[in-house]
This record gives structure tokens, C-alpha cells and sequence, in this order.
């Protein structure tokens, strides 16, 4: 058997999709690499909560799964809806990298980290989870927007005046760049995006032969407990691009427990409503539905309310 592995063409995205290449050629499996654009790579002018699109970096995969185009898809799992496409099953999760967020800072400056940047200081995202916890940690950040692939943004970073840019860790360790972070963004100030920072591995649900493949070579049950924990969260919260919404879950080495952090937060991040919760690994789905089900009624059912109103 070849398996024909489905990828967007964006430098990270090849890097992950080599890597899982490689991971099933180790065990003698032959594979090709077929590349394919999709809608969120082509629309680059405006900011993702703009577009308000789920499945922007994945519908294109997902039609070439349904047609036998390809027998698997490598995403990343932050880009991944919660609820799949009727037919399609995910199939892997590979062991995870830093789910954190990193802090870029412009080339001249001396600073270390958000707390010593100076009054007003501008950082570049493209996302509005980002935006609302900076500005709740620091009111006077001026967040600006920034799209394109990591290179691209390093380079607005470094031609412009921002004083820094805020990364996903994952993506720059595994584009050889871990060098330009400036700081590791804690989760007490930034909590990551579901599934930030892990893969997943996606299938035709009626390919049970290639799934078993990919999960004899590919599956990590620790990163699965950990995501489905944090993918329950964000479904029962009916999260997505356009809402600021944060979620981590490790599995703690003193005790073998899933610890949950979950956050919801206005635009401007005035309103922000956190919680967590410890819960057995095996439970992680139920745990991600009850942190959920905290938040909304602590008063963050009123404030999605608000935020969806303010971004349609």
C-alpha cells in the first residue's frame, strides 16, 4: 500500500506533514505528499475573525479525502473543527509540542518579556484570543492585525515599528526558529488555543485500514486525553475563530491527573472568566463539557452572547 498524505503547501505545513512521512516510512510504508491549497491560505488581506469561516485551512483536504484523493490529511489541530465533516474520522494525534504562546520582539529592542515593554507598545496578532488576554494582562497594548505565513510576519516584524509579534512556540521550534523568541508566554497570562500545538491526522471514516495504520505508528494517548479535553471545552462553548476563548490541559507527573485551565473573554479583554478543573485522563471529554459548563454559568453565556453579536 502507498498512502497519499494531504498537506497545504504553507513551509509549516510541509514541515509536519514530512514529519509524519517520515514517522510512517520508518516502519516501511510508502508515501507521496500531495499538496493542496486551501481557501485560508488564498485570503490573506483580511483578519481570520473577518472571514467567519470554520474549516477555512481544512475544507479543501476534507473534499479530497471524501473523493479518494488522498488517504490521510495532516493538520494542525488548532485549525481542526470540532466537528468533522460528515465521513471523515480523526484518526491520530502525535505527540505534542509547546502548546504556548511565544512573545517575538522587534530586533532593537533590549526588553525580555510583555511585562517590560514600554507604555503602549504595539504587538502584532492575528488572533482575537490573543488580543483579549494581552489587553486584559496590559490595557495599554495597542494590538494591530497581521496575517501570512511565519516568514512573512518575521519580516513585517523586523521592516516595521511594532515592538513585537505574538507566535504559536510550536510552529517556530518546528521551523528552526526557536531562537527568535523572546519570552514563553506563561498560562497564567496567555492560555493557548485548543489543540495548539499538536497534530492531527484526519481519514475517510470508511478507510478502517489506513486508520489502524496511522494509529499503530502515530497515536499518542496522552496528547489525545489532552485535546479531546480541550476540544470538548471549545464544542461546548460553540468556540471558534471569531470568539476568545483559551483552554490547556496537561497531565500532571506528580499524580497522573488532567489538569484543565479554560478562559473566556470579551473583545477588549474587560470581561475575562477563567476556571479550572482536575479530572481523571480517561474523563478528559467530561471534563472539558463541565469546565465549559462552569464558565457559562459563572456569566460567560451572557458575554458569547455578546462577543458573537459584536463579530457577525
Amino acid at each position: 500500500m502507498k498512502l497519499r498524505i494531504g498537506s497545504r503547501g504553507s513551509k509549516l505545513a510541509r514541515v509536519q506533514s514530512v514529519y509524519v512521512a517520515e514517522k510512517l516510512r520508518e516502519q516501511g510504508i510508502k508515501v507521496e505528499i500531495v499538496w493542496i491549497q486551501t481557501r485560508g491560505d488564498r485570503i490573506l488581506h483580511k483578519p481570520l475573525a473577518e472571514i467567519g469561516e470554520k474549516g477555512l485551512f481544512t475544507q479543501e483536504l476534507d473534499r479530497a479525502l471524501l473523493d479518494g484523493e488522498i488517504d490521510l490529511a495532516v493538520h494542525s489541530l488548532k485549525d481542526l473543527p470540532t466537528d468533522l465533516e460528515p465521513g471523515l474520522q480523526l484518526a491520530a494525534i502525535p505527540p505534542r509540542h509547546s502548546p504556548l504562546d511565544a512573545f517575538v520582539g522587534h530586533p532593537s529592542l533590549t526588553v525580555r518579556s510583555l511585562r517590560d515593554l514600554p507604555e503602549g507598545a504595539t504587538l502584532a496578532t492575528s488572533s482575537l484570543r490573543r488580543k483579549a488576554q494581552l489587553l486584559a494582562f496590559r490595557p495599554d497594548f495597542q494590538i494591530v492585525p497581521v496575517r501570512g505565513n511565519v516568514d512573512t510576519r518575521l519580516r513585517k516584524l523586523e521592516e516595521g515599528t511594532w515592538h513585537g509579534l505574538i507566535l504559536a512556540e510550536a510552529g517556530l521550534a518546528r521551523l528552526g526558529l526557536a531562537s527568535r523568541i523572546t519570552e514563553r508566554i506563561p498560562s497564567s497570562i496567555l492560555l493557548p488555543a485548543a489543540g495548539q500545538g499538536a497534530l492531527g491526522i484526519v481519514t475517510a471514516a470508511s478507510r478502517t485500514e489506513v486508520q489502524k495504520i496511522v494509529a499503530s505508528v502515530l497515536h499518542d494517548l496522552a496528547t489525545a486525553r489532552t485535546v479531546q479535553a480541550e476540544r470538548a471545552f471549545l464544542q461546548r462553548l460553540e468556540g471558534g475563530c471569531q470568539v476568545p476563548i483559551g483552554v490547556l490541559a496537561r497531565i500532571l507527573p506528580d499524580n497522573g491527573m488532567l489538569f484543565l485551565q479554560g478562559m473566556v473573554a470579551s473583545l477588549d479583554g474587560s470581561q475575562i472568566f477563567r476556571g479550572t478543573l482536575s479530572s481523571l485522563p480517561d474523563k478528559a471529554e467530561e471534563a472539558g463539557r463541565q469546565l465549559a459548563e462552569r464558565l457559562l454559568d459563572a456569566g460567560a453565556h451572557d458575554l458569547l452572547r455578546e462577543v458573537r453579536h459584536q463579530t457577525s
